[in-house]
């Protein structure tokens, strides 16, 4: 029996370790991707320069870094997720891939997976680098800054796992327009609330509750403050946000396996 399920477990878990593998390979050699990740090097490195108000050296270096660092992973969610079904689908490739390696949920998860992996990546890198510079700068190790990169790599593979839904079930400028429209809600709960209880509506409120239990706040994943101002992310709030993060992520996508298994490819 134990054997049985340990060949289960790698039967099922192959499959997405390669799909994941090769579509990680495929991004490295993505050249606008690199392209961008060789500007934002240069940007991070000269923050000083920027510095014209006398916001502070280190302030300026560290807001700016984990700015860039975040503009950066939402392009790699939305340039990556785009280019991994749609493109299989539209040129039958998928077919290769669902009757020799795997079935379809196992391709979204490799896929999914893939994009995780480039993210992890350049992530580590401009982490890494952004540490560097600013201990050249003010002769100090900032290591606090591995946990708000932490949140903001959350942040970017909740949002992957919501592009891979959408991408199941419609076209690409489809699949943009929604995701960047969820982005920025997702951003404006907190503005949303104000606006229906200053219109005294327990109707709307409930409606807008219940419509927010699908969609995540990713409000929560915004550590820049903190990090920026050296406060500390207590290790409860980033546990909750972790597991907030795998339920949404979960969620979409169990349901973008669901719909991709039903699709008509």
């Amino acid at each position: 029996m134990l054997k049985s399920m340990l060949h289960w477990i790698r039967s099922s878990v192959e499959p997405v370790f390669w799909i994941a593998y090769y579509s990680f390979l495929e991004a490295l050699r993505n050249r606008l991707l690199l392209g961008i990740f060789c500007l934002i090097v240069p940007l991070i490195a000269g923050a000083k320069v920027l510095d014209v108000y006398q916001f502070g050296q280190v302030k300026m270096i560290k807001d700016l870094g984990l700015f860039v660092t975040s503009v950066f992973g939402l392009m790699i969610v939305f340039i990556l997720s785009l280019e991994q079904i749609i493109p299989d689908i539209e040129k039958k490739s998928v077919y290769f891939i669902l009757t020799r390696m795997c079935s379809r949920r196992s391709y979204l998860l490799g896929r999914f997976f893939g994009v995780i992996a480039t993210l992890a990546f350049y992530n580590l890198i401009m982490t890494a680098f952004l540490i560097l510079i600013l201990r050249i700068y003010s002769n100090y190790w900032f290591l606090e800054l591995v946990s708000g990169m932490s949140v903001y790599f959350l942040k970017q593979a909740l949002l992957t796992s919501m592009i891979m839904l959408l991408v199941t079930f419609a076209s690409r400028i489809v699949v943009m327009s929604l995701g960047v429209f969820l982005y920025v809600i997702g951003h404006s709960y907190d503005f949303i609330r104000m606006f229906i209880e200053s219109k005294e509506s327990p109707h709307f409120s409930f409606l807008f509750e219940a419509v927010v239990f699908f969609f995540p706040d990713f409000s929560l994943f915004e550590p820049r403050l903190r990090v920026v101002h050296d406060v500390p992310i207590a290790p409860q709030a980033m546990v909750l946000v972790t597991l907030y993060a795998l339920f949404f992520s979960l969620f979409y996508l169990g349901l973008g396996g669901k719909l991709l298994s039903r699709k008509d490819l």
